[in-house]
C-alpha cells in the first residue's frame, strides 16, 4: 500500500511502502494536517470530550484554558494555532477519506510553553530525572496533541509514517502532567498504551512548584512515555551476499523492472555476487531468512571524471586529506607559473613501465640466439621506439638509457650491457616486475632496515676505505722515498700528505655494495642490495647509474633519510587538464560507490540500514557516492545524501549524491555559543569576506556579553566536540514584522497572528555557515536554533547587491507587494486642512513607522528580497527535482514558467537553465530607454525574484536541437543537454529576415543569411550596446552630417526607438521614421501596429514629431538594402504604396540597378544626398520604387519566427503550421519538448466543437501562459501532486511504431477531442513604452477568447470613455481612453501622459464591471470627470488597485454561485439578454433589487472584512469599528 498526499505542502509524507513488522491491511492514509481540516477535528473533539470531566482532563493534559475549549470558535482558533506553530501536524484518513485521527508533534512539550519564562530547555529536567543521554532534542519529538478514533491501527500508522519520513528521529515522547486522575489518564492515554512504555526515573527528587514539570500537590511526579524507532520499524538484517540469495533477489528485481534480466541475463545477480573481491562487495538485506534487497558496492571510482564534472573541492575531490593537500599545493605552484612536480624520476619510470606491455615488446624483437636471447642493441632500439604521455615523455627524455641502467642495477656485480651483449627477455621482465614492486611502503621499509643496521654499514664502509687506501699506498710511497733522497722534500712531510690523500680517496659504489653482501659477510642479500640501488638512484639525488659511480661521504645515509621523509609520488597533471587526477593511486581515494541498490517495495523506507554495514566494508573510506539519471525519481535512500552541484560546463548524464561517514551518526547538536568555542570559529568563517567575518566576531562577543536576553543570539552546531556550524539570529521588534507584512506577501505563507506568544514569534537570520558534510541537516539545525530561542518563524532579508547565503534555497521566497495606487509619484497633500487653518498634528511614533513602511513599499529602487521558513515546514525535506529543464527565451512566458516552478514550496529544482540572449531586462537598466516592454514584469520585480541565484542564465542563442542526444546546439557550437526543453522565444521582428539579413548585433548568421553593417532590428539583444550613449554610432549620428538613421515599422518598438535616439541627443533632423502600409494579419507574420487607423494617440505623437522637425514617410514598404564598397549600409530600397506614378530610371542607372541584385558585390559610390527620398524605378510589383540613403536602419515591424528557431523546430520534425503546434499540455510531438508563448498555437483539433476558439498564444498574457505551462509540466515533475510517472511509476505504453518519445496520432486525437481540455486564460495583455515628447504610453486590453475578436467591430459610442487633458507643449495632463464590452466590463485602457503610472494597477481594472468604478460612465457623460487618471487617483479607488482585490472578487463570486436562489435570479435575468446588446444598467439595477437581503448583507460584510484585513494599505476608509472606537474615545 502506498500513501497518497492531498495537499501541496504535504511532501514530507511521500508515497512509501509499509515496512516490516506492520500489518499490511491497515486502511489508513496519513497526510499533513491542513487548516481546512479544523471543522472535522473540532467535531472529533466534541465526540470524544463531551462531558465536563473529559474536558477538564484535556485542558489539564494540554495546558490549555478550559473556558476557551468550551467555545467552538475559540477552540477552532486553538487547533489552528497548534497546526500553524507545531513542528509536525498529521491527519489520518480512512479508505473513504474520512478523518479518523489527528496528531501534533513538536520539539518541546506543550506544557513548557504554557509557563512564562520556562524557555524551551526540556533536556536539563529530563536528564536530571531519567538520565538517558541517548535521548536528546536532535533525535526526539513530543506528542502535543492526539485525537483518534478508538482503533490502535490509527496510532500505529501515525508512528510508522513519522519514523519512516524522518530517518534521524529515534524517539517519540509523551509528557503526562502530574495530577491526572486514573479515569482521565485512561481516556487520554488510550491511543498510546499499545505502543508506548513508561520511563522509570532515576531520582526521587521532583521539580519545584511553578516549574513546568512540577509534581502534583500530593507529590506525584509527572510521567514520560516513550516509543522508539525499533519498536515500530524492525531494522533489516544486513549481511554479505551469497550466491544462494539469487532466487529471492531475482523476484525483487523483476517486480520493479523486467529490463534487468532481459538485458543482463537470468543469472546476472548470482554472477555479481560470485565476483566479489576486495574492491567489489555485495550486501543483502534479510527478513525472516529471506533476502529482500541487494546493494552492490565498489571502491573502483574514477574520481578524475567526477572532479571534472562536479564541484567536489569542498569534499577534497574524494581524495584522502593529506593527498589533496599535496594536490592543492601543486596546483597553486603550477597556476602561479612555477615548475612543480609531485613525482621523482622513479615514479615517472614506474608510470611509463605500467603504461606499456613489456612482454609484447620483447616478443616483437627478433631472437639473436637459439636460446631466445636478444642483443642489447636490439633491446635498446625497441625501447627507443616507445612513446608516452606528454608529462611522462618530458620527464623521461632517455627512457631506453634508464632501462639499461635498471638492468645493470638488477645485476650490479656484472658489467654494464654493451651493444653486442646478449640478454634473456625473462631477465628484462623480471627486472621490470621488481622495479614496479618498489612502492612507497617497500622503499621506506628498506631504508628503515638499512638505517637500523647503520653502525654495521658504517663500519664496512670504513674498512672498505682502509682497504682501498692500503692497496693504493704501496707505489706512491716508494716514489716519495726516491724524491726524499733527491732532497726535494722531507720524508715525514710527504708521508703526511699521502696519508691525507688516502683518507679522501672515493669508494666505488659496486665495491661498497659487494662488501655489504652476505657473501662478503655483510648484513644484506644481493637481491636486497639490487633493489636498494634502484631506490637510491631513482628516488633520491644519489647517482648509481653505472659501475663507475662513487659512494658519497656519508655512505648514502642522507639519501636513506630522504626516503624515510619522502611522500608517495603522485602523477598529477595540470589542474585544467582533462587527466588532472586520472593517475591517482587507488589507496589515495577516499570513496566507494553504490553500483546497485534494489529493495523490496515493502521496505523502501529502510534502505538507510544498508549504509553503516557498507562503510564497515571499507573502513578506510569516508565517502559513499551514488549517481543516477536526472529523471530518476527520488528514493528514501537518497534522502540521506547530499546532492553535489555540477560544474558549469558539466554534460555528465547523471546526478551525484554523496554522504560522509560522520553524517550517519545523526545531526549535529545545536547549542548556545560558549566562550571556549570561539577559537574554533575562524576556520569555519573563512568563506565570508573580511567585513562579514568582523561582523560575526563582533556579534558573537556581544552575545557572550549580553547573554540570552539580548537582541542577537549565536548558536553553534557541534559534532564529536567539534564546531561544524554557526547560526546567528536577531530578534526583531514587532514593528519589523508589520513592515514585512506591508511590503511582502507574508500572509500567503503564514497565519501571522498565531505566531505571537510564549515560545512563538519571528527571528531574523543574520549569518549562517555549516560544514558541507552536514549540509543535509540544514533544516534540523535551523529547527534547533529556533527551538532554543523560542521562535516559530525564521526570515532572511537578502540584499541582492551583496552575497546571498546558500541557505536561502531551503527557505521560501516571498514575493514583494505593490502599492495600491495608480500613480507612481503620489500627489502632494496640502499643508493645512481645507476648511480651516488647523496645523498638522505632531506625528506619533506609530505615524513615523507607518510612513517608513509606506516609503519602503513604494521604493522602486528596492533591492531586498525576503525569504522565510516556518517551523512547521522544517519537518519535511524539499523534494529535489534533478531533471534538466532548459528554457529557450527570456520572454514573459519563459520567465513566468521559471517563477512558477520556483514558487512550489516543497520542490527544489536543481537544474534550471535559461537561454537569454542579451541577459534579462534589468541587466540593461543602466541604459537609456530604447525599446518597448510588455509591462508584465517590472525591473524591480524581476530582480527580486532572484532568478540568477536559482537559475543558470546563459547569454547564448540556440541554433539547433539534437533530439537523439537530447541537447541544444548553441551558436558557439557547444552542446547543452536537456531532459525537458521549453521553447518560449516568442516572435521577432521580421523586416530584415524577409530580406535574408540578420541584425548586425546577432553573433550567429544562419545559413543563407548575411549581416549588413548598420542594419539592425529592434529585436536584437545587442541593440542597446550598439546604440549606447556616447558610442561610435550615436556620435556619428550627432556629428557626421552625412549620417542618418532610419526607423522602419509601425510597432510600438519603432516609436520607442525614435524616442531612444532623441534621448541619446541625436538631432531630430537626423532621424527618419518610415511607416509601412497597414496590413491585415497574415498566416505567417503577426501585425503589431502600435495604433489603429485614426487613433488619437498616433495623431498626437505625429504632431510632436512634426514639431521637432523629424521626417515621417508613410506608406513605404522595405524591399531591399544597398551597400557601399566598404560593405556598409548605404541606402534602403522602398516600395511606394501611396498611389504615385512610376518614374523610369535612366539607362545607366537601370544597368547599375541590375548589377545591384547581388548585394555583396561592391558598387561605386553615388553622390546621393543622405536622408532624402529619390526615385528608383519600379518595383517587381509594378509600384513606384524609392531610394532612401542612410547610415543606420533599425527595423521594428510585423513579427515572425526567428530563423534559427524555425530551423531547430522544423528540421526536427516538430509540427509547425505558421506556429509551433502544441497540445493542451503545451507538449509538441516530442514528449520532451514543450512550447508556449506567441511562437506557439494549440492544435486545431480543439476547434472541432468550438470553431471560434482562439488557439494562438499571442492573444494571451505571456505571464499567465507561463504559469499554465508550469502547471502542465509539474504533472510530470511533482511526485506529490503529479501523475504516476513523477512518483516513480512506469509510463504508459507508447506506440511501438512511433519514434522514441512520440505519441501515436490516434492517441492524440482521442486525447484532444474536447476543447474543454484547453486551459482558460483571463489576464489582460499589456504593453508600454516611452514615446517622443517623453510621454509614457500604456495599452492594456483583455485577452482574446475567439477568432471573431480579430475583426475590429464597430463600437457603440457609449462603449468608450475618453478624457484628454494632455498638453503636448509641456507634457502635463493625461490622455486616457477606457472601452467597455457589451456586458459593461472594462475591455481596454489606453493612456498617454508625462506621468508614469503603476501598470499593475491598470491591469486590475480590465475585466471589472464599470459599476466598480464609482459609476464612471454616468459621471463622465454628465461632465463630472474631466480627467480619468485624476479621478482614479482619488483615495476611494485604492481598494481596486490592492493586490488582493481580485481574490476578494473571486471569493464573492464563489459564494454567490453556492447560493441556489442567487443563481436562479441571475440565470433568469441573463436568459432575456441579447448578447449583441449586452447588459443594460437598468437590468443590473433590477437584479440588485431581486437579490435576497441576506446575500446583500453577506457581500457587504465580506467587503468590510476585506477592508479591515488590509488596513495596513487601505487607510482611507472609515470602517464601522473605527466609528465605535471614536465614540468610546
Amino acid at each position: 500500500k502506498q500513501f497518497s498526499v492531498k495537499h501541496r505542502n504535504q511532501s514530507a509524507f511521500n508515497r512509501m511502502a509499509t515496512p516490516a513488522g506492520v500489518a499490511q491491511d491497515a486502511a489508513f492514509v496519513v497526510r499533513r494536517a491542513d487548516p481546512d481540516d479544523i471543522d472535522t477535528i473540532n467535531a472529533m473533539f466534541e465526540r470524544s470530550f463531551e462531558d465536563e470531566l473529559a474536558l477538564d482532563a484535556f485542558a489539564h493534559f494540554h495546558a490549555a484554558d478550559r473556558s476557551m475549549l468550551k467555545q467552538p470558535l475559540a477552540r477552532q482558533k486553538f487547533f489552528v494555532s497548534m497546526i500553524e506553530t507545531c513542528f509536525m501536524s498529521m491527519t489520518v484518513e480512512d479508505d473513504e477519506s474520512n478523518i479518523a485521527g489527528f496528531a501534533l508533534l513538536d520539539d518541546t512539550p506543550c506544557q513548557i510553553s504554557a509557563v512564562d519564562g520556562a524557555g524551551t530547555d526540556w533536556e536539563t529536567w529530563f536528564q536530571d530525572t531519567y538520565t538517558m543521554p541517548e535521548i536528546d532534542s536532535s533525535n526526539s519529538l513530543w506528542f502535543c496533541c492526539s485525537l483518534t478514533e478508538p482503533e490502535s491501527a490509527i496510532m500505529a500508522e501515525i508512528l510508522r509514517t513519522t519514523f519512516s519520513t524522518m530517518h534521524e528521529l529515534q524517539h517519540l515522547l509523551v509528557f503526562v502532567p502530574a495530577g491526572l486522575t486514573e479515569e482521565s489518564a485512561m481516556l487520554l492515554l488510550q491511543p498510546f498504551e499499545a505502543h508506548f512504555h513508561q520511563l522509570e526515573p532515576t531520582t526521587d527528587e521532583v521539580a519545584p512548584l511553578g516549574h513546568w514539570a512540577a509534581a502534583s500537590p500530593d507529590g506525584t511526579p509527572p510521567l514520560v512515555l516513550r516509543c522508539s524507532r525499533d519498536q515500530v520499524i524492525t531494522p533489516l538484517g544486513i549481511r554479505i551476499a551469497r550466491v544462494e540469495d539469487h532466487d529471492n533477489l531475482a523476484a525483487v528485481f523483476d517486480a520493479q523492472s523486467e529490463v534487468v534480466t532481459s538485458v543482463y541475463g537470468d543469472f546476472f545477480i548470482a554472477e555479481l555476487i560470485e565476483a566479489q573481491n576486495e574492491e567489489n562487495r555485495a550486501l543483502v538485506a534479510e527478513v525472516d531468512g529471506r533476502a529482500v534487497g541487494l546493494m552492490c558496492l565498489t571502491s573502483d571510482v574514477d574520481i578524475n571524471v567526477l572532479a571534472q564534472t562536479f564541484q567536489l573541492d569542498p569534499y577534497d575531490n574524494l581524495l584522502k586529506p593529506h593527498y589533496m593537500r599535496r594536490v592543492r599545493e601543486h596546483a597553486q605552484k603550477v597556476l602561479s607559473g612555477s615548475d612543480a612536480s609531485l613525482c621523482s624520476q622513479g615514479d615517472f619510470m614506474q608510470v611509463a613501465l605500467g603504461s606499456m606491455d613489456m612482454d609484447a615488446l620483447l616478443d616483437s624483437i627478433p631472437r639473436a640466439q637459439e636460446d631466445g636471447r636478444v642483443t642489447a642493441v636490439q633491446l635498446h632500439g625497441a625501447l627507443q621506439m616507445q612513446e608516452f604521455a606528454d608529462e611522462v615523455g618530458e620527464a623521461l627524455q632517455e627512457f631506453e638509457k634508464g632501462m639499461m641502467t635498471l638492468l645493470w642495477q638488477m645485476n650490479f656485480l656484472e658489467p654494464m650491457l654493451e651493444g653486442s651483449s646478449l640478454v634473456l627477455p625473462s631477465k628484462v621482465s623480471e627486472c621490470t616486475q621488481v622495479f614496479m614492486s618498489l612502492d612507497i611502503n617497500v622503499r621506506k621499509a628498506m631504508a628503515a632496515e638499512v638505517l637500523s643496521k647503520w653502525s654495521e654499514v658504517e663500519e664496512i664502509l670504513s674498512l672498505t676505505k682502509e682497504a682501498l687506501t692500503r692497496t693504493d699506498d704501496v707505489e706512491p710511497l716508494e716514489d716519495k722515498k726516491d724524491e726524499e733522497k733527491d732532497g726535494d722534500a722531507p720524508a715525514e712531510e710527504a708521508t703526511l700528505e699521502t696519508s691525507g690523500a688516502a683518507e679522501t680517496l672515493p669508494v666505488e659504489t659496486v665495491v661498497f655494495l659487494k662488501a655489504l653482501t652476505q657473501e662478503e659477510k655483510g648484513p644484506f642479500s644481493q637481491d636486497f642490495l639490487a633493489k636498494l640501488a634502484m631506490v637510491l638512484h631513482w628516488w633520491t639525488d644519489a647517482d648509481i647509474s653505472s659501475p663507475l659511480s662513487f659512494v658519497p661521504e656519508d655512505g648514502y645515509k642522507g639519501a636513506l633519510e630522504q626516503i624515510m621523509e619522502s611522500e608517495e609520488g603522485l602523477f598529477v597533471s595540470h589542474p585544467h587538464s582533462p587527466a588532472w587526477l586520472a593517475n591517482m593511486p587507488q589507496h589515495s581515494k577516499d570513496v566507494f560507490c553504490v553500483n546497485i541498490c534494489c529493495l523490496d517495495q515493502a521496505y523502501q523506507t529502510q534502505a538507510l540500514d544498508f549504509l553503516l554495514p557498507a562503510f564497515s566494508l571499507y573502513p578506510e573510506k569516508d565517502y559513499c557516492i551514488i549517481t543516477q539519471p536526472h529523471t530518476a525519481p527520488n528514493t528514501p535512500l537518497l534522502n540521506a545524501f547530499t546532492i553535489v552541484p555540477p560544474q558549469p560546463q558539466n554534460t555528465f548524464g547523471h546526478v551525484l549524491y554523496l554522504i560522509h561517514r560522520a553524517a550517519l551518526l545523526g545531526p549535529p547538536k545545536v547549542t548556545f555559543l560558549k566562550p571556549h568555542l570561539m577559537q574554533q570559529l575562524p576556520p569555519l568563517c573563512e568563506v565570508f569576506d573580511e567585513k562579514s567575518q568582523e561582523d560575526i566576531v563582533a556579534g558573537c562577543k556581544m552575545f557572550l556579553k549580553q547573554g540570552r536576553n539580548g537582541d542577537t543570539q549565536a548558536f553553534v552546531a557541534e559534532f564529536d566536540e567539534q564546531v561544524v556550524g554557526l547560526i546567528m539570529l536577531e530578534m526583531p521588534r514587532p514593528e519589523v514584522v508589520d513592515r514585512l507584512r506591508c511590503c511582502y506577501h507574508l500572509d500567503d505563507f503564514l497565519l501571522v497572528e498565531h505566531h505571537d506568544g510564549n515560545n512563538k514569534g519571528h527571528a531574523r537570520l543574520l549569518h549562517w555557515v555549516v560544514n558541507p558534510l552536514f549540509q543535509k541537516y540544514t533544516r534540523r539545525l535551523l529547527q534547533g536554533a529556533m527551538r532554543l530561542c523560542g521562535k516559530t518563524v525564521l526570515c532572511v532579508e537578502n540584499e541582492l547587491k551583496e552575497t546571498v547565503s546558500p541557505v536561502f534555497r531551503e527557505l521560501l521566497q516571498v514575493a514583494p507587494r505593490r502599492p495600491p495606487q495608480l500613480k507612481k509619484i503620489l500627489r502632494t497633500p496640502p499643508k493645512v486642512a481645507t476648511f480651516c487653518n488647523i496645523e498638522q498634528e505632531v506625528p506619533t511614533e506609530e505615524d513615523r513607522r507607518e510612513e517608513e513602511r509606506q516609503t519602503l513599499l513604494r521604493d522602486s529602487q528596492q533591492t531586498k528580497a525576503l525569504s522565510i521558513v516556518a517551523k512547521k515546514l522544517l519537518s519535511e525535506m524539499k523534494i529535489p527535482v534533478n531533471a534538466r529543464i532548459v528554457v529557450v527565451g527570456a520572454s514573459d512566458c519563459g520567465l513566468s514558467f521559471l517563477e512558477s516552478l520556483l514558487s512550489i514550496p516543497h520542490l527544489l529544482f536543481n537544474s534550471l537553465t535559461l537561454l537569454a540572449p542579451g541577459g534579462l531586462e534589468y541587466h540593461h537598466a543602466h541604459h537609456l530607454p530604447l525599446v518597448a516592454g510588455t509591462a508584465a514584469y517590472s525591473h524591480q520585480e524581476l530582480r527580486r525574484i532572484m532568478l540568477e541565484l536559482r537559475v543558470r542564465i546563459l547569454d547564448s542563442r540556440m541554433v539547433q536541437i539534437d533530439r537523439q542526444q537530447k541537447c541544444c546546439i548553441l551558436h558557439d557550437g557547444s552542446m547543452l543537454p536537456y531532459d525537458y526543453l521549453v521553447v518560449a522565444t516568442g516572435l521577432q521582428d521580421d523586416a530584415l529576415h524577409s530580406l535574408r539579413i540578420r541584425s548586425w548585433g546577432v553573433e550567429h548568421v544562419t545559413d543563407g543569411y548575411r549581416r549588413v553593417n548598420g542594419a539592425m532590428s529592434a529585436a536584437d539583444p545587442s541593440l542597446r550596446d550598439l546604440l549606447v550613449e556616447g558610442g561610435t554610432l550615436v556620435k556619428s549620428l550627432i556629428w557626421n552630417p552625412l549620417s542618418y538613421a532610419v526607423v522602419y515599422g509601425r510597432s510600438l518598438h519603432a516609436y520607442c526607438v525614435v524616442q531612444g535616439l532623441l534621448l541619446r541627443k541625436v538631432p531630430p533632423k537626423k532621424i527618419i521614421l518610415v511607416l509601412p502600409p497597414r496590413l491585415q494579419e497574415s498566416k505567417q507574420g503577426l501585425s503589431v501596429d502600435a495604433f489603429y487607423e485614426g487613433d488619437a494617440v498616433e495623431e498626437k505623437i505625429h504632431s510632436i514629431l512634426e514639431t521637432m522637425g523629424l521626417q515621417v514617410y508613410e506608406g513605404y514598404k522595405l524591399l531591399g538594402i544597398q551597400q557601399c564598397t566598404r560593405e556598409r549600409l548605404k541606402a534602403l530600397i522602398l516600395e511606394d504604396h501611396n498611389g504615385g506614378e512610376v518614374v523610369p530610371l535612366p539607362a545607366e542607372s537601370s544597368a547599375e540597378k541590375d548589377k545591384d541584385k547581388e548585394p555583396r558585390t561592391p558598387r561605386p559610390e553615388q553622390k546621393t544626398p543622405m536622408g532624402t527620398m529619390e526615385d528608383f524605378g519600379a518595383s517587381p510589383g509594378g509600384l513606384p520604387q524609392k531610394l532612401l540613403c542612410c547610415r543606420i536602419c533599425i527595423t521594428a515591424d510585423a513579427v515572425n519566427v526567428d530563423p534559427d528557431i524555425f530551423n531547430s523546430v522544423h528540421g526536427n520534425g516538430l509540427v509547425y503550421d505558421g506556429r509551433l503546434i502544441v497540445d493542451h499540455n503545451f507538449k509538441t510531438t516530442d514528449a520532451g519538448i514543450f512550447g508556449a508563448g506567441s511562437l506557439c498555437e494549440f492544435s486545431r483539433r480543439f476547434q472541432r466543437k468550438n470553431a471560434s476558439r482562439y488557439l494562438r498564444h499571442d492573444g494571451f498574457n505571456g505571464r499567465e501562459v507561463g504559469a499554465k505551462l508550469a502547471s502542465a509540466l509539474l504533472r510530470k515533475l511533482d511526485p506529490v501532486n503529479g501523475d504516476m510517472i513523477a512518483a516513480g511509476g512506469n509510463p504508459q505504453s507508447q506506440d511501438p511504431g512511433s519514434p522514441s518519445g512520440m505519441q501515436s496520432t490516434d492517441a492524440m486525437d482521442a486525447e484532444e477531442s474536447s476543447p474543454d481540455l484547453l486551459p482558460e486564460f483571463y489576464m489582460p495583455i499589456a504593453k508600454g513604452g516611452l514615446l517622443p515628447g517623453n510621454l509614457h504610453y500604456y495599452r492594456i486590453h483583455s485577452c482574446r477568447r475567439g477568432d471573431l475578436q480579430a475583426e475590429q467591430s464597430e463600437k457603440k459610442t457609449e462603449e468608450a470613455i475618453v478624457t484628454d487633458t494632455l498638453d503636448l507643449t509641456n507634457g502635463t495632463g493625461h490622455f486616457c481612453r477606457l472601452t467597455l464590452d457589451s456586458f459593461g466590463k472594462v475591455d481596454s485602457i489606453t493612456y498617454l501622459g508625462g506621468e508614469e503610472l503603476q501598470v499593475e494597477s491598470l491591469w486590475s481594472l480590465v475585466g471589472l464591471s464599470e459599476t466598480f468604478l464609482n459609476h464612471m460612465y454616468v459621471r463622465w457623460r454628465d461632465g463630472d470627470i474631466p480627467d480619468i487618471v485624476e479621478f482614479l487617483t482619488d483615495e476611494w479607488a485604492t481598494a481596486l488597485f490592492h493586490d488582493r482585490f481580485m481574490d476578494f472578487c473571486h471569493q464573492i463570486k464563489l459564494e454567490m454561485l453556492s447560493q441556489d436562489e442567487v443563481k436562479r435570479i441571475i440565470n433568469s435575468a441573463l436568459d432575456s439578454v441579447n448578447p449583441q446588446e449586452g447588459l443594460s444598467r437598468k437590468l443590473l439595477a433590477q437584479i440588485r433589487q431581486q437579490l435576497p437581503k441576506e446575500s446583500v448583507k453577506a457581500i457587504q460584510d465580506h467587503l468590510l472584512d476585506y477592508l479591515q484585513e488590509n488596513t495596513n494599505h487601505l487607510k482611507a476608509y472609515f470602517l464601522p469599528w473605527q466609528w465605535d472606537q471614536s465614540q468610546k474615545g
